[in-house]
C-alpha cells in the first residue's frame, strides 16, 4: 500500500495580500507604494495634467447656470487673491428683464461655462448688495459683467468692445461675452 501523498503546508495569505494580488490582475502597480510608483506612467506621462476637483459654487446660482461655481462677492475676492485667478463679476437684481435674458446665455452657453472654471465667478444682486455700486465705473445700470485681476481691480479695458461710450459692461445675449472671457484669460496669462 502506498503512502498518502504529502502537501506542503498551506500559507496563509493576509486580506491585504489578497487584495493586492486581485488589483495585481487588474492594474499592474496598483499596489505599489507611491515612492516605488514607476516614473513615466500615468497622466502626466501622456501629457495630461491630472485634473484638480471641479471646484462647486458655494452660493445659490439663482438661475445663472448650476454648473458654474459661483461665490459670493466677498468670497470671490478672497479667493482670487488667494488663488491669482482672474474674477468675472456679474452684477444683476431679480427684477430686470436684461438680466433674465443674459442669465438664459449662461446657461445655454457651452463654451461659456467651460471657460468659467477659469475664473472666480461671483454674481451679486445689486437690491441685496447695494455695496457692489462700488463696482460700477460707468454707472450702476444692471445687468453690468466686469472682469477683475486677481487683486479685486476691475480690468476697465476688459469691456464689451460694442458699446465704447456708455454701458460698457452691458452685454445682451446676442454680443460675444465669451469672446471678452478669452481676452481676459490672456490679459491675465490664464490661457484657454
Amino acid at each position: 500500500m502506498r503512502a498518502p501523498a504529502q502537501h506542503p503546508p498551506r500559507r496563509r495569505i493576509s486580506p491585504v495580500s489578497a487584495f493586492c494580488l486581485g488589483a495585481l490582475v487588474l492594474a499592474s502597480s496598483a499596489c505599489e507604494p507611491p515612492e516605488r510608483a514607476v516614473k513615466g506612467h500615468g497622466p502626466e506621462a501622456a501629457g495630461e495634467t491630472p485634473s484638480a476637483p471641479k471646484r462647486v459654487a458655494t452660493v445659490p446660482a439663482e438661475g445663472w447656470n448650476e454648473d458654474i461655481a459661483w461665490r459670493g462677492l466677498e468670497e470671490g475676492l478672497a479667493e482670487a487673491k488667494q488663488t491669482k485667478m482672474p474674477v468675472m463679476m456679474v452684477v444683476h437684481t431679480t427684477w430686470c428683464g436684461n438680466c433674465q435674458k443674459l442669465k438664459r446665455t449662461f446657461n445655454s452657453d457651452a463654451d461659456l461655462a467651460r471657460l468659467s472654471e477659469q475664473f472666480v465667478m461671483v454674481h451679486v444682486d445689486q437690491d441685496a448688495h447695494p455695496e457692489v455700486t462700488l463696482y460700477a465705473p460707468d454707472g450702476d445700470y444692471i445687468p453690468r459683467v466686469m472682469f477683475l485681476d486677481s487683486d479685486g481691480n476691475i480690468d476697465k479695458q476688459l469691456q464689451n468692445p460694442n458699446r465704447p461710450n456708455r454701458y460698457r459692461f452691458f452685454y445682451t445675449p446676442k454680443e460675444d461675452l465669451t469672446a471678452t472671457m478669452r481676452l481676459a484669460l490672456d490679459q491675465h496669462d490664464n490661457k484657454s
